[in-house]
């Protein structure tokens, strides 16, 4: 079996979906293009006959809407859209909430069984703006039988782990809060600039009458088309034209407070506990590694940055699919013969609070080595690019002098109707 690495690693801000996004004018394959481009840059791959020559393969990740712009095979498409070499494959891959992290294990799989060449892109993207979560979605009438069809909506299943487990709304909304926290003190330091790709791009006036989205002045390495801002003038929108180098969903000023104070959205008993400030945003991005053999690596000329050292996945009972990554962690750590005590950082998806605070309390994690620069709840949950997100800013920590201490991080999420997932990162010596 060969050896494979992540080489380089980028994505784009992260864009807080709905009217005021600052993506509401970028495309999903334009996000994603964007993101090829600034790996082939990053690894000197801007040659058309170079990239025939080097890369075998792209496997790219979209879920739950794979129509419209990010249908008709998004990997695909998106690498010729960013002018790249006809003879580079391309396929899109779905398992939800994991789609970004499953499309660099199967890139990871082929290259190391020696079916996948010496260079490989991965990754993923969600435009939530555009094609909201579960759109033109379409139940089959026997499904009921087999499962609570409340399950569909993951809302209602944060509110089932609450109730179940007892996970109260004050911890919940504690457990958002520090999110925001630990979010916004990265973010003050620009912790995850060296993977992110600012974007000049017009976005809506209102959008930055409260956020700078350059607070440090970047200068745009990209500029996005200007096709849907220019439908938007015609409809009378004031849009601006900025340079996006931050994520959107970061609110320094979140307070307990504030988040006590706002109602329950899935449900609205007595028992309700779960609100739109202790789960995940809905967003708009993309984010991809490179990843590379031995030989990929001396083709390359870089420096490997990390390896998959294991994966594993599990199904559970829809209805409680947040404590997923209670289930998978154990079994990626048995499948690599590891134990807990050996992992230093532990980066899980928090896709609603209730499942977060579970699993921390099941797997008796430490907070201060749990989502250190924030999750879900505070930089966003763009489903098919978190995986890949995640593995990227773990890129940008492994190169942090706070955490040179760091050998094994383990990324994992729960997934939608009964998945959970994870991954053990190794920093290569």
């Amino acid at each position: 079996m060969k050896e494979v690495f992540v080489v380089e690693a980028a994505r784009t801000p992260i864009a807080r979906a709905g009217k005021q996004s600052w993506f509401i004018n970028v495309r999903a394959e334009e996000l994603t293009a964007i993101v090829y481009k600034e790996l082939r840059k990053r690894c000197g791959l801007e040659d058309k006959k170079k990239q025939a020559e080097i890369i075998d393969d792209v496997v790219w990740a979209t879920c739950a809407n794979a129509f419209m712009e990010q249908g008709l095979n998004i990997g695909r498409l998106a690498w010729i859209l960013s002018d790249g070499a006809y003879e580079v494959a391309g396929c899109t891959v779905d398992r939800f909430c994991a789609s970004g992290l499953q499309s660099i294990q199967y890139a990871v799989s082929t290259m190391m069984c020696g079916w996948g060449g010496d260079v490989q892109f991965a990754g993923g993207v969600q435009h939530m703006t555009h094609i909201p979560m579960g759109a033109g979605a379409d139940i089959h009438p026997d499904l009921g039988k087999y499962m609570d069809l409340g399950a569909i909506n993951m809302g209602y299943t944060a509110e089932i782990v609450a109730r179940r487990f007892n996970i109260t709304r004050e911890e919940q909304d504690q457990f958002a809060y520090e999110s925001h926290m630990k979010a916004a003190k990265a973010q003050e330091k620009d912790k995850v600039g060296s993977v992110t790709i600012p974007v000049k791009v017009k976005v809506p006036a209102a959008s930055i009458a409260k956020r700078n989205p350059n607070p440090f002045n970047k200068e745009a390495a990209y500029v996005a088309s200007d096709h849907l801002a220019k439908a938007r003038a015609e409809k009378g929108e004031e849009d601006v034209e900025v340079v996006v180098a931050i994520d959107q969903g970061t609110r320094p000023d979140t307070t307990l407070e504030g988040l006590a104070a706002m109602p329950t959205v899935f449900m609205q008993d007595e028992k309700a506990t779960v609100t739109a400030g202790n789960s995940s945003q809905i967003n708009d991005a993309a984010a991809g590694v490179v990843l590379a053999t031995e030989e990929g690596v001396k083709k390359l000329g870089l420096k490997p940055k990390m390896k998959l050292v294991s994966y594993a996945v599990i199904g559970l009972e829809p209805e409680i699919m947040g404590i997923g990554p209670a289930l998978a962690i154990p079994k990626v750590l048995k499948r690599a013969g590891m134990t807990q005590d050996q992992i230093d950082l532990w980066e899980i998806n928090e896709a609603f609070a209730s499942q977060s605070v579970y699993v921390q309390k099941a797997l008796n994690l430490p907070k201060d080595r749990l989502n250190v620069w924030g999750s879900g709840i505070s930089i966003g949950h763009p489903l098919a690019c978190t995986g890949a997100r995640i593995a990227c800013d773990i890129t940008a920590m492994l190169a942090d002098p706070d955490f040179s201490d760091v050998e094994y991080v383990v990324e994992s999420m729960c997934i939608g109707h009964g998945h959970g997932a994870a991954a053990i990162w190794q920093r290569v010596k």
